[in-house]
């Protein structure tokens, strides 16, 4: 008995640091303030559509900056580059709309692909007050009614995780809405460290090793 519990014991406390790991994977955090997102975040990526000129079209499934864009919009001609509203950089990102409009209108929407894993991401809207919006990630979600602008005119909605995710889809949920996107920020996942790894793969062969241990015995009193 003391020689079963001599081997066991140190492979649970290494299997309850593995699956301890992987639960603090599953948490997701959210934001409509974006100074407490990027206190919250290194290493971000900003494309405020800046080095793009007005009136670039963005037709489905380009890549722009390593973003690959999905659109969702009633019209179906995808995205266009603005300068005629506000943003950071001069330029932001609208919609093509039937008869010339060049901005998203109420329940439009995007998905964008990230080149690799991500572990936050945030946008800004530019909109106008009373407006909800919902940005999705199969790490969480995060929405909000705009009446109070983060800056300028632009509402903001943010979302960290431990675990990386590969897309975002943010979309309007009023249909009298409009807006245009000045920016968005993301960080890409770091590669996970080598002790890590040995860390988990030690505590799966544990578990092995136990249910082979205990097969084993199980045989031997039947």
């Amino acid at each position: 008995m003391n020689a079963r519990i001599s081997w066991q014991r140190p492979f649970a406390i290494i299997l309850s640091f593995a699956f301890l790991s992987l639960g603090h994977q599953a948490q997701a955090a959210t934001y409509t303030s974006s100074s407490a997102f990027a206190a919250a975040t290194t290493g971000l990526t900003v494309e405020n559509y800046g080095s793009y000129s007005a009136g670039t079209l963005v037709p489905q499934g380009s890549t722009l900056g390593g973003l690959t864009y999905s659109f969702s919009t009633a019209a179906g001609l995808g995205g266009i580059i603005t300068n005629q509203f506000n943003s950071f950089s001069g330029t932001s990102l609208g919609a093509v709309q039937s008869n010339g409009d060049q901005y998203f209108y109420g329940n439009d929407g995007f998905t964008v692909t990230f080149a690799s894993p991500v572990t936050a991401v945030g946008i800004f809207a530019n909109v106008n007050p009373g407006t909800t919006f919902l940005l999705s990630t199969a790490a969480g979600s995060v929405g909000q009614t705009v009446n109070t602008y983060d800056t300028i005119t632009f509402g903001f909605f943010g979302i960290t995780s431990a675990t990386p995710f590969t897309s975002a889809t943010f979309f309007s949920q009023n249909v009298d809405s409009t807006f245009n996107i000045p920016e968005i920020e993301f960080a890409v996942a770091a590669v996970p460290e080598p002790a890590t790894w040995a860390m988990m793969i030690l505590g799966f062969c544990g578990l092995g090793l136990m249910a082979y241990r205990r097969r084993r015995t199980t045989l031997r009193l039947a």
